[in-house]
Order: structure tokens, then C-alpha cells, then sequence
């Protein structure tokens, strides 16, 4: 036997369950009620979920955009001084 008398051969089987001529009534095809409920409340918190995520990023980059900020702030005082002039304290009489 070759790989094309194979082939002929499971083509050719009778398909099993043979068809029949009734029509037989299909059961459990359908959810139901409850499944549509499981399915609209596993939605509706799968959104609220995505909106508290969305929320909490915004916040952390909220945050992180400030303490940037308060960096590049405390990095330009460093960097005036401690009077906040740019330029060193040249009175050297006293008067100050």
C-alpha cells in the first residue's frame, strides 16, 4: 500500500456518526440569562478597572513630572547661590 491508496481509503471511510434523517433538538446552545449577566458584569469591571489604571498613571506621571520639576528648581538655587544672586558677595567694607 502506498501513501495514495491511504489516502483514497480514509476519504473514502463512512463518516462516523452517520448522518440520519431526523433532526435532533440541540441542547445547551445557548448561555442563557445568567450567561449574559456573568458576561456584562465581567465587562463592566474589566472597564472600571482599565479607568482606575488609567487614573493611577496619570498620577504617577503627575508626580514624577513635579519631582522633576523640584529637582531642576533646587539644582538652579545650588547653582545661584544661597542669596540667590548669580554672583558672588564682593562688599568687602562691611557696609553690608
Amino acid at each position: 500500500m502506498n501513501a495514495l491508496d491511504t489516502l483514497a481509503l480514509v476519504l473514502a471511510a463512512t463518516p462516523a456518526p452517520s448522518p440520519s434523517p431526523t433532526v435532533t433538538a440541540a441542547t445547551g446552545g445557548s448561555p442563557g440569562f445568567l450567561g449574559f449577566v456573568f458576561t456584562f458584569g465581567l465587562a463592566a469591571v474589566a472597564v472600571l478597572l482599565f479607568l482606575s489604571l488609567t487614573r493611577h498613571l496619570r498620577v504617577v506621571d503627575r508626580r514624577a513630572k513635579q519631582l522633576e520639576a523640584d529637582e531642576a528648581a533646587e539644582a538652579a538655587a545650588r547653582e545661584r547661590g544661597a542669596d540667590g544672586t548669580s554672583e558672588p558677595d564682593d562688599a568687602t567694607d562691611g557696609t553690608r
